[in-house]
């Protein structure tokens, strides 16, 4: 139960980095400056936001019984016999496209508004540690068992990452803004202009 309450914490924490990194790109695209990783940080927001609801939602138990249902509706289609091929494949897949997203993210990490696709790449470790979890492979849910805390340490690296990618932004769209500032004509400053009328 604590570490449930620990993860959900640690969800909470880069959605409301994310949230608030998409509403300063926002404003700063309204002011003239670089903001158009505004969506892309609000995409990440809704994505922990759901995430941390399932987190929720299964620690009260709202999620029993949806292995089981979908369990019968492999089997009625008769793909449940032959599940073990499927199951490699799509860990494997899923791995692939997560180590992907995280090393595209990686080449990124220098540029300074497409910085976000290495928040991406995070969260795309949280979301494809889920999915592979869910696949449910034997050899998976045997080094679950015996290692129960990697899944709150993969939440938490995630969560720290996608956090440190937001605080980066707001800080640079911080800098921005005081570079927007003092390099301003005094003719644009409206104090300015109201000291000079008066």
């Amino acid at each position: 139960m604590t570490d449930d309450v620990l993860r959900v914490a640690a969800l909470t924490v880069p959605c409301l980095f994310g949230l608030w990194t998409a509403v300063a790109c926002r404003r700063a695209q309204y002011h003239g400056l670089p903001g158009s990783d505004a969506l892309v940080w609000a995409g990440l927001s809704g994505a922990f936001f759901l995430l941390s609801l399932m987190k929720t939602a299964r620690g009260i138990g709202l999620l029993r019984g949806f292995g089981d249902f979908l369990r019968g509706i492999f089997k009625q289609r008769g793909w449940y016999e032959d599940r073990r091929s499927l199951q490699i494949a799509a860990s494997i897949a899923v791995a692939v496209v997560v180590m992907a997203l995280f090393g595209w993210g990686l080449l990124w990490s220098w540029h300074r508004i497409k910085r976000y696709r290495l928040a991406v790449g995070f969260a795309g470790l949280i979301v494809g540690f889920g999915i592979i979890r869910f696949i449910s492979l034997h050899e998976v849910d045997a080094w679950n068992a015996n290692a129960p805390w990697a899944r709150t340490a993969v939440d938490l690296v995630a969560a720290a990452g996608v956090s440190t990618v937001a605080i980066a932004r707001l800080c640079q769209l911080r800098d921005f803004c005081g570079l927007a500032t003092s390099t301003r004509p005094a003719g644009d400053d409206p104090h300015v202009s109201a000291d000079r009328t008066n």
